[in-house]
């Protein structure tokens, strides 16, 4: 009987400890600007050359979105389906190999005849491990977990590769990830596991929508920010996250009217095709302000 009692009130000492676990911070002083599938506006998206050019222009994190294909490999890529032989396919179910038929670089440059380059042309879709690979723990990844329900398991597979490539275990003010979803429930899954990377919960809102008290509540216990996009954003919905404990990081920002607006409401980064403006308006404001 009393081994039973102890047993009891470890595991709930155990449970205690877990549920007051609190989110993972995020930088406080720092604006971050968060380069959207990478210099995008200049380049094909998720791709090295995208990445590269954003690294370049001093973001301080490159966008990832992940999916699995059909044979387990994660890659950096945005939709859930691709055109393949005049027809979509889900990401799911077709292969890696199956995906290096589709070219970012061809359709990136009939949309975009000002930034097109034949090199352009050879790019494919990148596994995830590719890209950490590349860079290493030289840059910051901010990492979008698409559509989780098409893909059982993807949370710990992502962590996974992280650890392997030293990326969890890293001091440092800026934090080397930051993950993002649409889903709740994947975020969680990714908290219960590994609550030192900080998590944004991403909502697509009406104008004039916000959270819930109890919403927001139960938000709080998970995440570190809120993703929104930019239309919904005014200065009392900042202060109000921030009244709570959030981050706001607002999408997809590419017009520096838009930027200096938003932040003046005082939002905490934003996502941008073009993170060259952003880190130049950032570093004219921070001059100005000095």
């Amino acid at each position: 009987m009393k081994r039973m009692i102890v047993v009891g009130l470890l595991l709930t000492s155990f449970g205690c400890t877990l549920s007051s676990t609190k989110p993972a911070p995020l930088p406080k002083d720092d604006f971050l600007v968060i380069a959207h599938r990478g210099a995008s506006a200049y380049a094909p998206e998720h791709t090295l050359a995208a990445y590269d050019m954003a690294v370049q222009m001093g973001a301080d994190y490159i966008e990832l979105d992940i999916q699995l294909t059909k044979d387990g490999k994660l890659v950096t890529f945005h939709d859930d389906s691709v055109s393949l032989h005049n027809r979509d396919w889900p990401v799911a179910t077709i292969t890696f190999d199956e995906l290096q038929l589709y070219s970012p670089g061809e359709e990136f440059n009939e949309d975009n005849p000002h930034y097109a380059s034949v090199a352009y042309e050879e790019l494919r879709v990148i596994g995830l491990d590719e890209v950490l690979q590349y860079f290493g723990s030289t840059i910051n990844y901010y990492i979008e977990i698409k559509s989780p329900d098409a893909y059982p398991g993807i949370e710990a597979k992502l962590l996974h590769k992280l650890q392997a490539h030293g990326l969890l275990d890293t001091a440092s003010d800026m934090p080397k990830v930051i993950i993002q979803s649409f889903d709740g429930d994947s975020l969680k899954k990714v908290f219960d596991r590994e609550p030192t990377i900080p998590l944004i919960q991403l909502f697509a809102f009406d104008k004039g929508e916000s959270l819930s008290k109890k919403a927001l509540r139960e938000l709080t216990t998970y995440a570190s920010g809120i993703g929104v996009e930019a239309k919904v954003v005014t200065k009392k919905f900042v202060t109000s996250m921030h009244k709570a404990g959030l981050d706001v990081h607002p999408f997809t920002i590419n017009d520096e009217k838009t930027m200096r607006t938003l932040m003046a409401h005082g939002i905490d980064g934003l996502f941008t095709d073009r993170p060259d403006i952003a880190v130049q308006l950032r570093n004219e404001i921070s001059r100005a302000s000095h």
